[in-house]
């Protein structure tokens, strides 16, 4: 009984700093081929992003959810409220944060996830080339990016190492 008890405070100890779902699964060869094509899209396409923060969890926060909506001042993308104003970032941040999406290692796998409320993005760069808008979600309750362009969407969980030692200082978890 007391092994069992010691288990459950290291996972839930190790859960309050890493994600409990991540296995370092490897992308298969046709989610790598989907996120090489956002690679290509982004590298021509990514001028003048801005960066927009998402409302709270509709789920996990939803009185203080409805009455931001009430409120007004926010935009859609790709079905998710966002903040209208985007943020006032540093001049780099959103060539940083896409430069490491573009990278393969920072993805894994898509996994089924138990312990968080649902895909709800808490970040949103959106940039326009050629009259189509490009749109690249972070979730950081799921560890989740899903990105929306020209040729349709790829979601893939960030890698954690990613997530937590170059994506939380560039873009903060939100309050």
């Amino acid at each position: 009984m007391k092994l069992a008890l010691l288990a459950i405070a290291l996972l839930s100890a190790s859960c309050a700093t890493k994600t409990c779902w991540s296995g370092g699964i490897p992308m298969r060869e046709s989610e790598m081929h989907a996120q090489w094509g956002a690679e290509v899209d982004i590298l021509k396409s990514a001028n003048d992003v801005k960066i927009y923060r998402g409302l709270v969890h509709p789920l996990t926060r939803k009185s203080l959810y409805e009455r931001q909506v009430k409120k007004g001042g926010w935009v859609e993308f790709q079905d998710f409220k966002f903040h209208a104003e985007p943020m006032d970032a540093k001049p780099d941040t959103a060539r940083k944060v896409l430069e490491i999406y573009k990278r393969t290692a920072s993805h894994q796998a898509l996994a089924l996830k138990t312990t968080c409320a649902g895909f709800h993005p808490d970040y949103a760069l959106v940039w326009t080339k050629g009259g189509k808008q490009r749109v690249l979600q972070l979730c950081y309750g799921c560890h989740e990016w899903k990105y929306f362009g020209p040729g349709g969407m790829v979601h893939t969980d960030i890698e954690d190492d990613t997530f937590f030692k170059e994506l939380l200082p560039l873009l903060p978890r939100p309050r």
